[in-house]
């Protein structure tokens, strides 16, 4: 089965406030098990002002969209103190050959590929909660910008039966 990536996580913004200057986590790739199907591609991203890193340890992971009740909802970048031993795995936008749409969210995992906890934010990014325009210049219908929640571990749940058997790839 060929799946191909659309979209990885924000992981290089043009902005100047995601620049190489920012610490990052150590990333690793999402697990198949992690995806979910949605109805629709996410809007462009956001913009986001990144604060001032409020600790030294502190790595900054970059705001996502997340899929909730059937809208896309943008939960902001976040400074961080990274769990010992962790890796985070960015969110991603997938698009089998058959035209399925997948989408995992961010998350962080152990060196065995468990979930993990979130560590709790030590500070977000600003938001601007304005509407989101595609390319076509078409207004994007979208749920309100989150501020807990889509990266905290839940239940562990079984993949939906029609999952993709693949591991997504991942360019970084």
């Amino acid at each position: 089965m060929r799946v191909v990536v659309v979209l990885l996580g924000l992981l290089s913004l043009a902005s100047a406030g995601c620049g190489a200057s920012l610490r990052h986590p150590t990333y690793t790739p999402q697990v198949t098990a992690a995806l979910e199907s949605v109805e629709r591609a996410p809007p462009p991203a956001r913009v986001e002002m990144v604060p001032d890193r409020p600790d030294p340890e502190a790595v900054w992971i970059d705001g996502e969209w997340t899929w909730r009740r059937g809208l896309w909802a943008w939960f902001p970048g976040q400074w961080v103190k990274p769990p010992a031993g962790a890796m985070f795995a960015a969110w991603v936008f997938l698009r089998r050959a058959d035209g399925t749409l997948w989408y995992a969210r961010g998350t962080w995992r152990d060196a065995k590929g468990a979930e993990l906890d979130a560590p709790v934010p030590l500070a977000l990014a600003t938001v601007e909660a304005g509407p989101v325009v595609d390319a076509d210049g078409t207004m994007e219908t979208t749920g309100p910008t989150q501020r807990e929640g889509p990266r905290r571990k839940e239940l562990d749940e079984e993949p939906p039966a029609n999952a993709p058997t693949e591991s997504p790839p991942v360019e970084r």
